[in-house]
């Protein structure tokens, strides 16, 4: 009776954050901002976990959102995607949703992964979060995502996307990029040979590699030389090719003669010691 009483109380007791002003929740936001850039992850998922209950609707997304943090920091993506998913259903907002896709795939959740992927790209395309990543940012980072799972074929596929956006530019320059949104040239080349080299056919991937720069309307023949060897570093080692075997058969007047005078009369007088 009194244990029923007991969980009755328990269960009506109201999170911290509620009977925290408006003021002290957002101080208590930063303070778990601040333990999760620290590397302080106890204090910032116990903070994280009291703000989510908040009252306060964007508190409570923060919460969410840091909580989800928390566990991808530590590499617990099974942990941290159903939290994003949450959120995202609630925010409808491109990262929330990104947050889904990197995570997801990183557990493993490979269909999640594609699935929230598909509906951050509508979203983005929608214009229903003009704040949210550029398109060129999602498939970079997604292609990255599917490389640490070892997915490269599916990875590929990305990167040909990349490719053909960045072939779609008037004019490559840092500047450019930057207006529109699109990940430095060089983070994307680090993707595409990673990829490239585990691709079964380095010729053919240098092929590719110096296409693409060439259809670059820009200075960015330094940039693809240095991914060329990035990719041949980066290529598994091939086995040498195997020595053939030995001749095994009966040994010929003809093999003698080749051995010369002195090791051909060794080879015909019989030793008998």
């Amino acid at each position: 009776m009194w244990d029923r009483i007991k969980q009755l109380w328990r269960k009506d007791v109201p999170k911290k954050p509620l009977w925290l002003s408006e003021d002290e929740q957002r101080a208590l936001l930063e303070q778990a901002s601040q333990a999760l850039q620290e590397g302080q992850y106890a204090q910032a998922e116990s903070q994280a976990k009291e703000l989510a209950q908040s009252n306060v609707a964007d508190v409570a997304e923060n919460g969410m959102r840091l909580l989800g943090l928390v566990h991808f920091h530590q590499q617990q993506y099974a942990q941290a995607w159903p939290i994003f998913e949450k959120l995202a259903e609630r925010t409808q907002a491109v990262g929330d949703w990104f947050n889904v896709v990197t995570s997801a795939t990183l557990a493993g959740e490979l269909a999640k992964g594609a699935s929230a992927f598909e509906q951050a790209l509508k979203i983005h395309n929608e214009n229903l979060d003009s704040s949210g990543l550029s398109a060129a940012a999602m498939h970079l980072y997604y292609a990255c995502a599917l490389r640490d799972r070892g997915e490269y074929a599916k990875a590929f596929e990305h990167a040909e996307i990349l490719r053909a956006l960045y072939e779609k530019l008037p004019q490559y320059d840092a500047r450019l990029l930057d207006l529109r949104g699109f990940p430095p040239l060089d983070a994307v080349l680090d993707m595409m040979t990673d990829v490239l080299a585990h691709s079964g056919d380095i010729p053919e991937a240098e092929e590719w590699l110096h296409e693409f720069g060439h259809n670059l309307n820009g200075p960015v023949e330094a940039d693809i030389r240095h991914a060329v060897e990035r990719l041949h570093r980066l290529a598994p080692r091939q086995e040498p090719a195997s020595q053939p075997e030995p001749h095994l058969g009966p040994i010929t007047s003809r093999d003698l003669d080749a051995l010369g005078p002195d090791l051909a009369a060794h080879g015909k007088e019989p030793r008998l010691d």
